[in-house]
């Protein structure tokens, strides 16, 4: 069986530290994946492992076959890997619907060449860009506020934005760092409903998380780590239901 996305013996050290520990897990199509964990257990590291911010020591990783391991950011991106982080990355001098074009994955008409020479064909391709921007922030249920600057809405909304910033890219997988922390009651169960929403259109998701609550409401799998090593992998009540998992989780054992 060919998994959308495959991890494989994956290692890091950082100056003799072992951030990740031959760590192997899958993901399938459609499914929902939360990577859970004590901090520090290496959950952001195979993040950046995925997405090409770091080069692993050692494993494979393969989007849908097709071997990933040590290319550049944004090649990975064009296969279709996406991924959002804690500390959001918005364009706050530009507008909600603008930080959603400039993630598009079609880049034509971004020539300056072209906007001097061509300017209504120019504004044709922008005019083409809006409208999928606007479908796409209808997604996140953000569309009544494209106009507004990043600065003017609240912080759950620009944690939507970052998710329509992903879908911009066209990403087939959907990576996202603690999508739910410091969020209201209203703003977590509109960012539970749009995980559950992607997830039925078929995408791809692996979240970190770290509330046991939100995990149960929205995954199909958990794949548990722990100093670099992922010790158990499946569906949520077997895992969350074991007491060694929950002693480390919770009390930091070893």
């Amino acid at each position: 069986m060919v998994h959308m996305l495959q991890v494989e013996n994956v290692t890091k050290n950082f100056l003799g530290l072992r951030a990740l520990d031959a760590c192997s897990f899958s993901l399938d199509q459609g499914e929902v994946t939360c990577l859970v964990g004590p901090n520090g257990a290496g959950k952001t590291t195979v993040f950046d492992c995925i997405t090409g911010f770091l080069n692993p020591d050692a494993g494979t990783i393969m989007l849908n076959g097709e071997t990933i391991t040590g290319m550049n950011r944004r090649k990975i991106v064009q296969k279709g890997i996406g991924r959002s982080f804690q500390n959001l990355r918005l364009f706050e001098e530009l507008s909600v619907i603008d930080n959603v074009i400039v993630c598009l994955a079609d880049d034509s008409g971004n020539d300056p060449i072209t906007a001097i020479l061509r300017p209504f064909h120019s504004q044709k391709i922008l005019d083409r860009k809006r409208g999928e921007a606007l479908k796409i922030l209808e997604r996140v249920g953000l569309e009544h506020k494209a106009d507004h600057f990043v600065t003017q809405i609240s912080f759950g909304q620009q944690k939507l934005l970052c998710i329509a910033r992903v879908l911009a890219t066209q990403a087939k997988v959907m990576l996202l760092d603690e999508p739910t922390s410091g969020l209201s009651a209203t703003a977590l169960k509109n960012m539970v409903d749009v995980i559950r929403q992607l997830s039925a259109a078929g995408m791809t998701l692996l979240v970190v998380e770290h509330n046991t609550k939100i995990v149960r409401d929205i995954a199909d799998k958990i794949v548990f780590m722990h100093q670099g090593r992922v010790l158990a992998s499946g569906v949520p009540g077997d895992v969350l239901e074991r007491r060694d998992l929950a002693d480390i989780y919770f009390g930091g054992g070893n």
